[in-house]
C-alpha cells in the first residue's frame, strides 16, 4: 500500500518540474503570409452531463462545457458554420454519428479538424474479435449504453474524413459503477485498459489525441481537462517568443502539453494549501483500489501522429 501511495504522489509531481519540449516546426501549409487563407477549420463538441433519466448524470455545468465552442468562435480563423455543437439530449447517438458525416462531408484535404467529447467513457463485448482483452471501447451518448459508440465506430467515421489534420479531445467518465457525486463529489472513470484500447483503435497518421485518464487506473470529473484545454486554445499555452514562426498560433500539441501539465498543477496546489486535500484522495484511491481493482491515476495521456505541429488556433 505505501509503495503504491508513493507512486501515485510521483506521478503527479515529476511532470510538474519537467517543462515542455518543443514537438516540431509549424506545419508550412497551414500558414501563408496573410493568415490561415489556404485552410479551413471545423470542429464538433459534443458535450453530455445530464444523461437519460438521473443516475449517470455528471458534476458539470453547459457553460463548462461549451468552454472549447466559446474559444473557437473568439478566434479570426474559425467560422460559426463550420462548428457543431451538440449538448445534453441533443448529443444522442444518431446526432454523434450525423456530426461526423457532416465533416466528412465539407472538409477537404487541405482543412483542420477537431473533435471534443466530455461525457462517460465505456466498454462492451468485442463482436468482431479485434480487441485482445475482449473488450470494445467507446463513448456513451445521451440515451446511454444501448447507444454506445464504439471505437470501431469513431475509426470508421474519423478515416472518412479527409483532412491534412485532427485533433481529438476525450474528457470520459464510465457510465455505471459511479461512486455516488452526491456523497463524494468525484465522478470516477472506471478505465481499465481503456485509454490504451481506445488510442490504440482510433490513432493514426495526422491525429494527436488527448484523453483525460491513465491506462490501468481511474479518472476524475475535477480537475477539468476541459477547461485547461480551452485556457491553452485561448492563448495561454502559447510560449513561442515574439518573431517565432510559431508566435500567435497555438497548436495541437502545445495545448495538450499545456493542459496536460495544468491538470497536474492544480493537483499539487490543492494538497500543498489543503493537507486533507491529499489524506481525502489517498483514502479515495484506496477506495478504488478495493471496489475496482485499480488506483486512482487521473494523469492526462498524449498520443502524437502528426508530422511536425498542428496549427488550431491563430490568436493575433
Amino acid at each position: 500500500m505505501k509503495k503504491h501511495t508513493i507512486l501515485v504522489i510521483l506521478l503527479f509531481l515529476l511532470p510538474i518540474v519537467l517543462s515542455p519540449v518543443a514537438i516540431g516546426d509549424i506545419t508550412q501549409i497551414c500558414r501563408t503570409t496573410s493568415g490561415y487563407q489556404d485552410i479551413e477549420y471545423w470542429a464538433v463538441i459534443v458535450g453530455i452531463a445530464n444523461y437519460k433519466g438521473i443516475k449517470n448524470d455528471l458534476p458539470v455545468t453547459e457553460k463548462h462545457m461549451r468552454l472549447i465552442y466559446e474559444v473557437l468562435l473568439s478566434k479570426p480563423n474559425w467560422d460559426a458554420s463550420h462548428i457543431m455543437l451538440l449538448l445534453n439530449e441533443g448529443a444522442n447517438r444518431n446526432s454523434i454519428l450525423d456530426a461526423l458525416d457532416w465533416l466528412a462531408s465539407n472538409v477537404d484535404s487541405n482543412d483542420i479538424v477537431l473533435f471534443s467529447y466530455q461525457g462517460h467513457g465505456s466498454s462492451i463485448e468485442d463482436n468482431d474479435g479485434d480487441e485482445q482483452d475482449g473488450k470494445d471501447e467507446g463513448i456513451v451518448p445521451w440515451e446511454g449504453l444501448e447507444g454506445i459508440i464504439t471505437d470501431d465506430e469513431l475509426d470508421d467515421k474519423f478515416d472518412l474524413i479527409n483532412c491534412s489534420g485532427m485533433m481529438l479531445i476525450f474528457h470520459s467518465c464510465l457510465s455505471g459503477g459511479l461512486i455516488d457525486i452526491t456523497e463524494s463529489h468525484i465522478a470516477f472513470d472506471l478505465s481499465r485498459k481503456f485509454t490504451a484500447a481506445f488510442i490504440t483503435d482510433i490513432g493514426g497518421t495526422g491525429r494527436v489525441i488527448l484523453m483525460s485518464s491513465m491506462d490501468q487506473g481511474l479518472a476524475l470529473a475535477y480537475p477539468s481537462l476541459t477547461r485547461q484545454i480551452a485556457f491553452g486554445l485561448n492563448g495561454e499555452a502559447d510560449d513561442d517568443p515574439i518573431g517565432d514562426p510559431g508566435y500567435g498560433v497555438v497548436t495541437a500539441e502545445e495545448a495538450s502539453i499545456y493542459a496536460s501539465q495544468q491538470v497536474k498543477k492544480l493537483f499539487f496546489l490543492i494538497f500543498l494549501l489543503y493537507p486533507f486535500g491529499l489524506i481525502n484522495f489517498l483514502l479515495a484511491s484506496f477506495l478504488a483500489k478495493i471496489v475496482y481493482g485499480y488506483w486512482l491515476l487521473p494523469i492526462p495521456q498524449f498520443y502524437d501522429g502528426f508530422n511536425g505541429e498542428l496549427p488550431i488556433i491563430e490568436i493575433l
